[in-house]
């Protein structure tokens, strides 16, 4: 048989050597996310981290080779596009329908709403087949999943968790939100000179369990206010108040 050449060799190499960190990587990354470790504050756009945080020993030099670990777990995660961001849906799984709108309200006062296109014109009676718009689908759906857990009595009963949750939505995704509201009236809008625009989301409530009755309506549930005047911003919508926070 004819001696292999060198760059197949080094293949070689380098495939066991990723194959041998793997075996590593895989139950250290799983097992390290349980250990308490110290982590900086969570950057935009994310909303939580499954890593315990915190720290697990008052011995100074154990609890820095844990950070070290977990540290260098997440970095060969993210060179390697392994880091998963998801974990099981408990304690509590939403049943909402959530699609995102734009309300925007023009220097006149008249008003147009720039409804999501994923939003079916039917929600009894429809199939969504799109390959090319996946990116804005997870960009809505991300801002939409807000509400998702709502139900109609939600902001009488817990309105003050609501605004907690809502105002975490807002800060965390600013930037991007406030992105989406440009491009958006950017692609769509054609009226008068925009006052202001309220960010909502049109949320579907499921049909009651085991009976006939017809899905409800939607409620359109506002999230937040976007102002020319502030780009980058968006105000949060504070459901006890019933007002946009400043």
């Amino acid at each position: 048989m004819a001696p292999r050449s060198v760059p197949h060799r080094i293949a070689s190499y380098l495939l066991g050597v990723f194959v041998c960190a793997q075996i590593v990587y895989l139950p250290l990354a799983n097992i390290i996310q349980r250990v308490p470790r110290r982590m900086p504050p969570l950057p935009d756009e994310m909303l939580v981290r499954h890593q315990c945080e915190g720290e697990v020993t008052t011995s100074e030099p154990v609890q820095s080779a844990i950070d070290a670990i977990g540290t260098a777990t997440d970095r060969w995660g993210e060179l390697t596009a392994q880091n998963q961001g998801w974990s099981l849906f408990a304690p509590r799984f939403g049943a909402a329908g959530t699609f995102l709108t734009l309300q925007v309200t023009a220097a006149d006062g008249t008003t147009t709403e720039l409804r999501s296109r994923f939003e079916p014109a039917d929600v009894n009676d429809y199939v969504r087949f799109d390959l090319t718009h996946y990116r804005l689908f997870y960009r809505e759906m991300s801002f939409a999943l807000v509400y998702w857990t709502w139900e109609a009595n939600s902001f009488e009963t817990r309105g003050a968790e609501w605004r907690d949750v809502i105002r975490d939505y807002a800060t965390t995704f600013r930037r991007s939100l406030s992105a989406y509201v440009r491009w958006r009236l950017a692609e769509e809008y054609s009226g008068p000179a925009v006052r202001d625009v309220t960010v909502a989301v049109r949320v579907y409530l499921p049909p009651n369990a085991g009976g006939t009755s017809p899905r409800p309506e939607p409620a359109t549930v506002p999230m937040a206010r976007w102002v020319p005047e502030q780009p980058e911003r968006v105000a949060a919508w504070d459901p006890v108040t019933r007002t946009f926070a400043q």
